[in-house]
């Protein structure tokens, strides 16, 4: 690897663990988290900043997939789920986690499952609609460009 192209890597790398200490810090110090302690954000901060382990082969299924596309597809659904992280990100100063967000039952058809939580999750960050997806309480709804949500 070249000296510029390891600098860069090291920039990134660098930028990354203070959006992660960022957002951990801020969900261990708000009054609405009181399960985040300061040892679960330790704990979040070790597993967010050790070794990466990337699922870039997630075997999943055809009829989960629909699932996602389903879901991710309605604009109704996914303006109620985005709305839903901002009011938590606008209520507590971070945002939620994916077990959070995956598991709030005014979202998810009583039987949806984790494969399909976790597929929509990935479809709106390709889509550009979610940020924050490799960072604890960090999950955040960003506007596509060109968008007006």
């Amino acid at each position: 690897m070249s000296k510029p192209r390891m600098k860069e890597r090291q920039l990134a790398q660098q930028s990354r663990a203070e959006r992660v200490r960022t957002s951990i810090e801020a969900a261990v110090v708000c009054p609405l988290c009181p399960e985040v302690t300061a040892e679960v954000g330790l704990e979040a901060l070790t597993k967010a900043l050790g070794v990466e382990e990337y699922r870039r082969g997630w075997k999943t299924t055809k009829s989960v997939r629909e699932r996602a596309e389903r879901l991710t597809g309605d604009p109704g659904w996914r303006e109620r789920a985005l709305g839903w992280i901002d009011a938590f990100r606008h209520s507590h100063r971070h945002g939620p986690t994916w077990r959070q967000f995956g598991t709030e039952p005014s979202l998810w058809p009583d039987d949806t499952t984790g494969s399909v939580v976790i597929n929509v999750l990935r479809e709106l960050s390709r889509d550009g609609y979610l940020d924050g997806t490799k960072t604890p309480f960090g999950l955040r709804h960003t506007p596509p460009q060109g968008s007006q949500s």
